[in-house]
């Protein structure tokens, strides 16, 4: 995909949904084991919720609304950098609300260098692994959830429709933001350690699958 292939506002993140399941899902780019094996259905739910809310990149959307996450790997592939999540109470990838932002991408590039302290990330080509993505290109997601976050304070119940990039840091110097309670890089060998939550595990079983192939 290119930049000038999309306007803003939906257009842009329903072309992105469709051109990853046509390009990484109906494909099998990645050969995962039945349990983390994404659902098509799963896109076009998104896809459904994008069309029929045009506030959908904002909190006040109460039914759910897109948010946009960042895998951030270190520079030879060994670790990610996980975030312990104050309010969730969970190790998990940087990201957040959009906030308005439509063009998702940006935000979890935003958001992973404001929760990092990272000053240098760059976005993994993942069709062409492990090269880093030509300015001229927009980045592919790398996965795709759809979560429900349970009522607190004065905000109801409401899903995360989460669309996932992978991205890459050669600097390992993090700082810990004020969303966080820590925030750590993790060898990708020791996750269960960390984490049992399904989506998580998927995107470290997508990274690994790509590191394999490099060794064929």
């Amino acid at each position: 995909m290119f930049l000038n292939d999309f306007c803003t506002d939906r257009t842009f993140i329903i072309g992105s949904l469709q051109n990853y399941k046509s390009n990484i899902l109906e494909k099998r780019f990645f050969q995962l084991s039945d349990h983390y094996r994404e659902k098509e259905t799963t896109i076009d739910e998104i896809i459904s919720f994008v069309k029929d809310n045009e506030n959908c990149f904002y909190r006040n959307c109460l039914k759910g609304h897109i948010t946009s996450s960042a895998l951030v790997v270190n520079q030879n592939f060994t670790k990610i950098l996980l975030t312990y999540h104050a309010k969730l109470n969970k190790w998990l990838q940087l990201g957040g609300h959009c906030d308005g932002e439509s063009i998702v991408y940006q935000s979890a590039l935003r958001e992973a260098k404001e929760e990092s302290g990272l000053k240098s990330i760059d976005f993994i080509d993942i069709e062409n692994f492990p090269n880093i993505l030509s300015d001229a290109k927009i980045p592919q997601p790398f996965d795709i959830d759809i979560h429900y976050i349970p009522e607190r304070k004065n905000e109801p119940g409401h899903f995360h429709y989460d669309i996932r990039y992978l991205l890459f840091s050669k600097d390992e110097n993090i700082t810990i933001s004020e969303e966080s309670l820590d925030l750590k890089w993790i060898q990708i060998n020791e996750i269960n350690f960390y984490s049992n939550e399904v989506s998580c595990l998927r995107q470290v079983e997508k990274l690994k699958y790509l590191i394999a192939k490099l060794k064929r």
